[in-house]
Parts: structure tokens; sequence; C-alpha cells
């Protein structure tokens, strides 16, 4: 049986993670939202070098996810619906992990989407 994804999980991966390593980076901070996160701490934890790590919560926080103070990052969703998207998403991860793996994986690379969008074709200004 096919697992079955919500619409706000789909949008939020589309929208706002694009790899594996962002996603368990979110949900890392999320379910310890009280500490604050040094690049080291998530790299130790997430199994990758400090600076992927930092680069990761950089990412995160540009993405309206994380707050940061002094090289450290928090749990701070800029609203409550993207805090509920997030939710939605660590529980679908915790039940679907292959089929929300699976979506992840099937986006282009953002680096390719930006390629594509350089030559689409834009109407009068």
């Amino acid at each position: 049986m096919a697992a079955k994804i919500s619409h706000t999980v789909k949008t939020l991966i589309a929208e706002r993670i694009d790899s594996i390593p962002e996603l368990e980076a979110l949900l890392l901070v999320r379910d310890d939202r009280a500490r604050d996160w040094s690049p080291a701490e998530a790299g130790m934890r997430l199994y990758v070098s400090t600076l992927v790590a930092a680069h990761i919560l950089s990412t995160l926080r540009e993405r309206e996810f994380l707050a940061e103070r002094e090289a450290r990052y928090r749990y701070e969703p800029v609203s409550p619906e993207l805090a509920d998207a997030v939710d939605q998403l660590a529980a679908a991860y915790a039940r679907h992990l292959v089929a929300v793996t699976e979506i992840v994986h099937s986006k282009p690379s953002r680096d390719v989407r930006d390629f594509a969008n350089a030559f689409r074709v834009r109407g009068p200004q």
C-alpha cells in the first residue's frame, strides 16, 4: 500500500527542503527546541562535518525555520503555519520514511531549477 503524504508535507519539501541532511537537521533542532545548536554539535549528531552542518543550519535559517544568535541556532519557525507543516513532516517521516525520502530525492536540485528558471520565457513587464 502506497503511503499517503499530505499536500502540506509535499509542498514544504518542494519549497524548503532540498536534501535528507537538511530534513534531518530540521527535525533534530525541532525535537530539542529549547536548545541552541552550534554547527559542531549539530554536525556530530548528524554525522557530517562542522562545515557542512554550518551550511545546513544557515540554509534552514534562510528558509525561516531557525533563528541565529552568536553562531548558534534554535528552532523558531517564522509562523505557526510553518511550525504546523514541520510537525506534519516529522510525523510523516516517522511513519513513512521511504515515501518521504523518495519525495526529497525526486526533486531536481536547486541548481538545476535555478538554471531552468533562467531560460523561462517571461511576458512583457
